[in-house]
């Protein structure tokens, strides 16, 4: 098999994409407020520019406890996107839960999105840990990369 790099590139492009396009459409609808949207934006741009430095820096297994720690709705009753934009935090727990997402799509890799992924990194041995960390970064730092142009009109510590 051989590998595309511009795989890793589409993973991350096409997540922040699909997130970002979300909150524009309830935007647009008036499900949400404007300056909600924004703040909402921001905390979704912040995290996806962070992450590089964040799995360098504390790992995979941390990130995903950092996931789970920001998750606190209720699985019985999903939350509405104008909720999802009035609680802090929610939009760096988006990003992250994207970026296990595409993580997901490299080839044998499963279960990191949902609630054993955090079993599922801790139970692999350290040569399968070690490689998915080298994909992992790839994939963050094309997260980073893309933040930029995704999020294009959302400026750090603008209100509104």
């Amino acid at each position: 098999m051989m590998f595309d790099s511009r795989g890793l590139s589409k993973y991350a492009y096409e997540a922040l994409k699909d997130l970002r396009s979300r909150y524009d459409k309830a935007l647009e609808n008036k499900e949400i407020k404007s300056q909600d949207y924004k703040q909402h934006l921001q905390e979704q741009k912040s995290q996806a520019v962070e992450l590089y430095t964040y799995v360098a820096t504390w790992g995979l297994m941390r990130l995903k406890g950092e996931e789970i720690a920001l998750d606190k709705w209720d699985p019985q009753k999903p939350p509405t996107i104008g909720q999802r934009t009035t609680k802090s935090q929610e939009g760096k727990r988006e990003v992250i839960e994207s970026y296990f997402r595409s993580l997901e799509n490299v080839p044998g890799v499963g279960n990191l999105v949902n609630e054993e992924g955090l079993a599922t990194l801790n139970t692999m041995n350290h040569h399968q840990y070690l490689g998915l960390t080298g994909v992992a970064l790839a994939i963050a730092q094309e997260f980073s990369f893309w933040a930029d142009a995704v999020y294009h009109d959302i400026k750090p510590g603008e209100s509104d």
